[in-house]
C-alpha cells in the first residue's frame, strides 16, 4: 500500500445511508430517491476531485468515516460527552449502509475505482463531532504484495498479543 491515497474525498453534509431497494407495483426495482441523490452528491464532488484522472484498476484499501452532529435535544452535559469520546454513535444509520453508499458513489467509469470488486479490506467508522456532519473516503492502491489483514486475523487464537 502506498504512503498517500490515491483518491481522498470529504463531503459535507448529513451522512445517507443505501435504502433497501423498492418494488413498484409494477414489478420494476428502483433505489429510494434519497438514496440516489445523495450518492448523485458524493458522485459529483468525486468528479471534480478526479479531472484528469481515470478510475483505477488497482486492488484498493477504503477509509471511511462518517460524522454526526450530536442530537439537538441532547443537554449541553450530554453533547460535551459524546463530542469528547463518552459515547458512540450506536444508532442508525447502520454503519455498512453509509460505506455502501459512499462506494457505490465513487465506482464505475468516471469515478476513483472502476468497479468495487477491486476492494479488498476496509477499515470504517461513525462518530460524533462538534464541527460539521460528513463523510470522508481515502482510496489507497495496493501497489505491492500486501497482505497486514491476514497476518493480524485471527492472531488470538495463536497466543499473540494486538497490543
Amino acid at each position: 500500500m502506498s504512503d498517500r491515497p490515491y483518491f481522498t474525498l470529504d463531503v459535507p453534509g448529513v451522512p445517507v445511508a443505501k435504502g433497501r431497494p423498492r418494488m413498484a407495483r409494477s414489478g420494476h426495482v428502483y433505489t429510494p430517491q434519497k438514496t440516489r441523490d445523495y450518492e448523485d452528491q458524493i458522485r459529483l464532488a468525486a468528479a471534480v476531485r478526479l479531472i484528469g484522472k481515470k478510475p483505477t484498476e488497482r486492488p484498493v484499501i477504503v477509509h471511511f468515516a462518517a460524522f454526526f452532529e450530536p442530537p439537538k435535544s441532547y443537554t449541553k452535559t450530554r453533547r460535551t460527552q459524546l463530542l469528547q469520546g463518552g459515547g458512540h454513535h450506536a444508532i442508525k444509520p447502520d454503519l455498512d449502509n453509509l460505506l455502501k453508499a459512499a462506494t457505490d458513489a465513487i465506482c464505475g467509469e468516471n469515478g476513483a475505482i472502476a468497479d468495487d470488486k477491486q476492494i479488498i479490506e476496509i477499515s470504517c467508522f461513525k462518530t460524533y463531532t462538534e464541527d460539521r456532519a460528513g463523510i470522508s473516503i481515502d482510496v489507497y492502491e495496493v501497489t505491492q504484495n500486501f497482505d497486514r489483514f491476514r497476518l493480524r486475523w485471527r492472531s488470538w487464537e495463536k497466543g499473540e498479543d494486538n497490543g
